[in-house]
């Protein structure tokens, strides 16, 4: 027996259900037995027979066989509809011949317009006589089966009085024909398809006709076995993505940062609605409706397929999703809305996607693979068979314009099993990466869990020989708490010493108390700067230690003088000292509180440099107004001050002189009935425009 398969994708129209047709097809040729043809046979219309003599060139000869007969040749047809023409006496000489498949693409503009009658006139092989054969007809409308001018079957209806048709293909159930004494007789199908056009426009179904065949009726109802066993096949299929969909969806719900479980989840339900279109599409009897939008349907669907497949492959493979992934789904969406609406280019669009996304996932694939990442070659081993599979494929059918396999051949059989393998690769491949995950996910919790036994024994036996020792030492270890708490005592102490040498002592109180402390502001604050003259000069020629030993002596003065005073050293930055009196408590005395204490230091300083090699100098500056204080940092706690007074201190050091005290306008106001003060010229101050200086002389 011979079977061929005439791949003729047209792009345009039905480039993802030729791909699934094919796989359905060889599918059948895979569980169909197959019979091997005699060399010795005669060929004749595509036909075989060993005892036939040549007919006429206008009638189909009928051998005697045990293969298909296609009736596919020397069809008449007529447009329009008269009972008449199913007489096998009929003068049909002047219809025109046309191939019963009626594609819209091809036929000129009125040549069917709905309804129509075809005729094919076959002389049979003497041995079948009184003989039956099973006719087989795959259609898109509604058919009536006229042999030698009687109705045998009809398949839909169609229905004169409303000019109306309703379509059905009987597909695989056969209608029996039996021959007589003659040798001649006349096949007439009167045939409708009223909504031809409109599928076409709708839903790119070019096909309006029908095609039909003979067999031996053995032949026949074997082959109805075999499809029934396939769509069986495909409906199992389905359920088994459809379930695994629905389990990793579930996994995915249960642990969401692990998003492969989504994508594969995504992609299987995509896949399983694939193959259920695949199956409504070769039922064994169908509405032709339905196959029309099932087709339409799957064409939309298929771009979309590559979303979750690239989004997987990234989850797995990517540290991070990239922006082609983004690209991916705004493509196929756009694909999808362009086949929608009948996009003229369509084809090129939907080829150059299909490609982009192939050398993609390849690239990813292969990188993962290079990189070894963990389970790269279980998807790699899908994902690279499927796309070599369907590129040899589809470019083979780019470059020759069909596909022709013989389902005798044992290459037939290969390309069945290896298409097979192509379509099932990725979802397998995927299946089999996700349990693969899963099982060691599973045996490294088993590992986990049997090391926390062991630690919970580890522990329990600790906590009883604890337990044991508390027990016989009850007296010793109350002794040693009295100790440690001692030293707990005074570590605490120590620490509380540290801190207040550190912060304020409000702010350590509000610490100790509240655990934190909120920034504050102090309307009335004198604020001290001051820094040492020639300080790096003299910093240059002092050993290290000499000179941290100096500035330890003379800072440490000025601490014991601000103390005095109820001023509050801030901080130092090298030579540079700064103390504010005011905050953070109050204090409506600060002005003078500050000013005595910076008379104190510079009169500590003239005495001991005295009796010091090194003549120590300092620029001193003094200003009153608004500070905001409170603490930075988390770690390690500084109060520090903030605001437009330190910034004009600054200003008052830095236009002082040796050994002077320079004060603002502000601070002079203050304490001119207290103290003695030198007003100066007034200066042009950077930021601050000209100012008031006064020197405080004592």
């Amino acid at each position: 027996m011979k079977f061929e398969l005439y791949l003729e994708i047209h792009l345009r129209y039905t480039f993802p259900m030729k791909l699934f047709k094919l796989l359905f097809f060889l599918i059948l040729i895979w569980n169909f037995p197959v019979k091997a043809q005699s060399d010795d046979s005669q060929t004749f219309v595509g036909l075989t027979s060993s005892n036939s003599t040549l007919p006429d060139s206008n009638i189909f000869f009928v051998p005697h066989t045990e293969e298909t007969i296609n009736l596919d040749k020397y069809w008449l047809y007529q447009n329009g509809d008269d009972s008449t023409w199913a007489n096998p006496a009929y003068d049909d000489s002047h219809w025109d011949t046309l191939s019963t498949t009626l594609n819209m693409l091809h036929l000129a503009k009125g040549t069917f317009t709905g309804s129509a009658w075809f005729r094919l006139h076959m002389r049979i092989d003497s041995s079948l006589r009184n003989k039956s054969l099973a006719l087989l007809i795959d259609q898109w409308g509604a058919s009536e089966i006229y042999f030698n001018g009687e109705m045998i079957d009809h398949f839909g209806d169609i229905i004169d009085s409303t000019n109306s048709d309703n379509p059905w293909n009987p597909k695989m159930l056969p209608a029996l024909i039996s021959f007589g004494d003659s040798l001649d007789y006349v096949l007439a199908i009167r045939y409708s398809n009223l909504n031809a056009q409109s599928n076409l426009e709708k839903y790119r179904q070019a096909q309006a006709g029908f095609t039909i065949e003979l067999r031996p009726h053995n032949l026949a109802m074997q082959a109805l076995r075999v499809q029934s066993r396939a769509n069986n096949l495909l409906v199992f299929l389905f359920n088994i993505f459809l379930v695994l969909s629905m389990v990793h969806f579930l996994l995915f719900l249960f642990y969401r940062k692990q998003r492969s479980n989504l994508y594969y989840s995504i992609f299987m339900l995509l896949f399983s609605g694939l193959i259920l279109v695949t199956t409504l599409t070769n039922d064994i009897t169908e509405n032709p409706e339905t196959i029309s939008q099932a087709s339409f349907l799957l064409s939309l669907i298929f771009p979309l397929l590559f979303i979750p497949l690239t989004g997987f492959l990234y989850t797995l493979f990517a540290k991070k999703i990239p922006l082609f992934f983004w690209i991916t789904i705004g493509l196929a969406v756009i694909i999808s809305l362009l086949y929608y609406f009948n996009f003229e280019y369509i084809a090129v669009l939907y080829i150059a996607f299909v490609f982009l996304i192939w050398i993609e996932l390849t690239r990813v694939i292969i990188r993962a693979m290079i990189k070894k990442y963990d389970g790269a070659w279980i998807i790699g081993v899908g994902v690279l068979f499927f796309i070599l599979f369907f590129a040899i494929v589809l470019i083979y059918v780019i470059r020759y314009g069909d596909l022709s396999v013989n389902g005798e051949s044992t290459f037939a059989m290969f390309f069945a099993f290896a298409l097979l393998l192509a379509v099932l690769s990725i979802p397998i491949s995927m299946s089999v990466y996700l349990a693969r995950d899963f099982a060691k996910t599973n045996v490294n919790l088993s590992k986990q869990l049997e090391q926390v036994k062991i630690l919970s024994a580890k522990t329990l036996e600790q906590e009883r020989e604890k337990k044991r020792i508390l027990e016989g030492q009850k007296e010793k270890l109350e002794i040693l708490v009295k100790e440690r708490t001692k030293e707990l005592a005074a570590e605490k102490e120590k620490s509380e010493e540290l801190l207040l040498n550190t912060l304020p002592v409000k702010v350590v109180n509000e610490l100790k108390e509240n655990g934190k402390s909120e920034p504050e502001s102090f309307e009335d604050v004198t604020v001290y700067f001051s820094d040492i003259v020639g300080f790096t000069s003299i910093s240059s020629q002092l050993e290290p230690k000499l000179l941290i030993g100096e500035l330890n002596d003379i800072f440490t003065a000025f601490d014991d003088i601000m103390e005095k005073n109820q001023c509050e050293r801030i901080k130092t930055i090298g030579d540079a000292y700064l103390a504010v009196s005011g905050m953070p408590v109050r204090n409506e005395q600060h002005a003078e509180n500050m000013v005595n204490a910076a008379l104190e230091i510079r009169k500590y300083l003239e005495e001991r440099n005295k009796n010091s090699e090194i003549n120590w100098q300092i620029r001193i500056g003094i200003h009153s107004g608004k500070v905001v204080g409170g603490i930075v940092g988390v770690k390690k706690y500084i109060y520090d001050v903030f605001g437009d007074t330190i910034n004009t201190t600054s200003r008052m050091e830095s236009n002082s002189e040796p050994m002077r005290i320079n004060v603002s306008e502000t601070t002079f106001t203050l304490l001119k009935d207290k103290f003695t003060f030198t007003p100066r010229q007034p200066m042009e101050i950077k930021g601050k425009g000209r100012m008031q200086m006064y020197f405080l002389e004592w």
